[in-house]
Order: structure tokens, then C-alpha cells, then sequence
């Protein structure tokens, strides 16, 4: 079976990213990150790279170096996180603004592309690191067989 699934890199850098929200004003050792993560060390330290580059994620080198957020887990979305390492979120090529598509304004699909684009950058801009940190818990269950009561409760 084939699958829509976001590329490793982005679960990559969300996990790290998680990780180091669950330090706050700690400090943690890529090796760290990459063993509790189950990371490969030679793809996290691209991640790294990209979200040190994108304001994200600040390095300290040396006795107690490693790594740690740039700035408040609230702060921080999934959206910011995806397009630092990946670049501007893009569901089709038909919703990223440059109307390359020849068959847009007849195609039949572009409605259901807009919104699923719409929707999805809702989600992803809504959702922050601390929000993760905070839940502890599987946020979609139902997705994944649990009962509905263990859903995170609605933001206010």
C-alpha cells in the first residue's frame, strides 16, 4: 500500500524539537536526542543545521554544550518547525501561489486542494510545542484505535 506521509525529515525535527521542549532551559546533547529518538546522529545533525538556521534552535559548544530551543516552546508551531527545514508548506503545486497548473481555473479538483491546504496549515500553525509537551498523550487516538475520552480536550 502507498501512503501521503511526511518526509522523515520533518518527523525528524518535530521529534527533536519535542525533545528539547521537554527541557526547558536545559541544554541537550545531540547523541542524546538522537538515541532517546531513535534519530540516525548523521541525519539529526542536518535537522540541526536547518533549524539553527531558521532561529529555532540555538548550539553551545564545549563541557555542558549541546543544544536547546531559541526561544519559548509556546512560541513555536509545527509550521515554523516544517518550513525550516523543508521550506514554505505546500499541499499541491496548484495551491502554492505561482498558477503553474494549466488546468486551474476548469480543474475540479483545485476546490478540494485549497481547502485541504487551508486546513492543514490551520492545524500546523495552531499547533504549538508546548501544546505536545503539555498533552503527554496520543493527541488523534481515535486514529490509532483508543477510545474517544482520551482525546486532548478542545482549546479554549
Amino acid at each position: 500500500m502507498s501512503l501521503m506521509q511526511i518526509p522523515r525529515r520533518i518527523e525528524y525535527a518535530l521529534r527533536a524539537m519535542i525533545h528539547l521542549a521537554d527541557r526547558p532551559g536545559g541544554v541537550a546533547r545531540g547523541l542524546e536526542i538522537a538515541e532517546s529518538e531513535q534519530i540516525p546522529k548523521y541525519f539529526l545533525e542536518k535537522v540541526i543545521r536547518d533549524l539553527m538556521r531558521g532561529g529555532l534552535v540555538r548550539s553551545h559548544r564545549g563541557p555542558g554544550g549541546g543544544y536547546e530551543l531559541a526561544r519559548a516552546a509556546e512560541q513555536m508551531t509545527f509550521k515554523d518547525i516544517i518550513e525550516a527545514v523543508e521550506g514554505p508548506i505546500t499541499l499541491n503545486i496548484c495551491v502554492d501561489g505561482s498558477n503553474v497548473c494549466a488546468l486551474q481555473p476548469a480543474c475540479r479538483m483545485y476546490r478540494v486542494w485549497e481547502e485541504g491546504q487551508r486546513v492543514l496549515l490551520k492545524v500546523f500553525s495552531q499547533t504549538t510545542l508546548q501544546e505536545i509537551v503539555d498533552s503527554r498523550r496520543p493527541m488523534f487516538p481515535e486514529l490509532r484505535g483508543h477510545s474517544a475520552a482520551a482525546t486532548m480536550p478542545p482549546k479554549p
